[in-house]
């Protein structure tokens, strides 16, 4: 009896100590400055639509809308992205994405495997949509995809800025 009377004692003074850890530690979340703004994007493949799951029909082009299926798991994501960049580009602006390593093989075996279908790119800024699909013509062994985004050029720099803060905010992370 007395050893659980012993043990008991201790528990409660630990108690306060726990309860004061715990608190301090629910503080650490960190809040967003208030022009802090992110984007993600997702990178979907072209495929026929096998009736599962694992397709699903998506549209780009709202002005005039081409309907096609991808595979419902994106194989690359805003995790993958080292830099992105706004380019000047003929008749108007494009934009950049430079892979990091992981990135960079897998964007290079998809492109070797996939010549001549699209690759849905999916961003999720202020407005969440498919923001170009490119056909697949060579492989991708740069990490490195230039492609003119359907969006303003505000959007695109709403894009810039906000996948520019989310990679910041994974490399701090990992």
């Amino acid at each position: 009896m007395r050893i659980h009377r012993f043990m008991f004692k201790h528990y409660l003074l630990f108690a306060p100590i726990i309860a004061i850890a715990l608190s301090l530690g629910c503080k650490s979340t960190k809040k967003r400055e208030p022009g802090e703004n992110y984007a993600l994007v997702n990178f979907f493949i072209e495929q026929n639509n096998d009736g599962t799951k694992y397709s699903k029909l998506v549209s780009i082009y709202p002005s005039d809308p081409e309907l096609f299926y991808v595979n419902s798991k994106p194989f690359l994501d805003t995790a993958d992205l080292e830099r992105v960049t706004l380019m000047d580009a003929t008749g108007g602006f494009a934009l950049q994405f430079q892979f990091n390593r992981h990135g960079t093989a897998v964007l290079e075996s998809y492109t070797t495997s996939s010549k001549g279908k699209r690759m849905a790119i999916f961003c999720q800024f202020t407005d969440s949509r498919m923001i170009a699909a490119p056909m697949i013509t060579t492989r991708k062994t740069t990490g490195i995809i230039r492609f003119t985004p359907d969006c303003t050029r505000e959007e695109a720099e709403q894009i810039v800025k906000g996948l520019t803060n989310a990679i910041k905010e994974i490399k701090k992370n990992s």
